[in-house]
């Protein structure tokens, strides 16, 4: 016996494995565990790997230039899941960072004033990681 073919020319070649809705629900529903497994322990390495690329890109130029150590050492990770979404936030509560990373011309809120450059270290560990990451996805979920 034949699959039919899927007679529509976008057609993904898989189209026509399923027919029933019953049998793909179960099959998806089948999945959804393993699925979910993989997302967040892709999701968490790629938190850790933009983290560590965060604080060695605050390690000196052109990034920002390291004094006590204390704000390169303020970064974490936060990994959720909820409602079937994985879920990862790269924080620092360190109040200097928006300055660092975007810079600073103006008076502060004690009237000193600073014309400060940025140094980006954020957005460039961003860059480097975010391939990497859809390309874990793409692979390790979908593939």
């Amino acid at each position: 016996m034949t699959t039919p073919v899927n007679p529509h020319p976008n057609a993904h070649p898989d189209a026509t494995a399923f027919r029933d809705p019953v049998a793909l629900a179960a099959s998806l529903a089948r999945m959804g565990p393993a699925v979910r497994s993989r997302t967040r322990a892709i999701t968490r390495h790629h938190a850790m790997l933009l983290r560590a690329r965060i604080q060695r890109h605050a390690s000196g130029r052109p990034g920002p230039n390291v004094i006590t150590g204390r704000y390169r050492a303020s970064w974490d990770v936060k990994v959720t899941v909820s409602g079937g979404r994985v879920t990862a936030v790269v924080f620092t509560e360190a109040p200097q960072s928006r300055r660092l990373e975007y810079g600073f011309v103006g008076v502060d809120s004690i009237g000193r004033y600073y014309r400060q450059p940025p140094y980006p270290h954020i957005e460039p560990a961003f860059r480097q990681t975010e391939p990497g990451y859809v390309g874990a996805l793409e692979s390790g979920v979908l593939g």
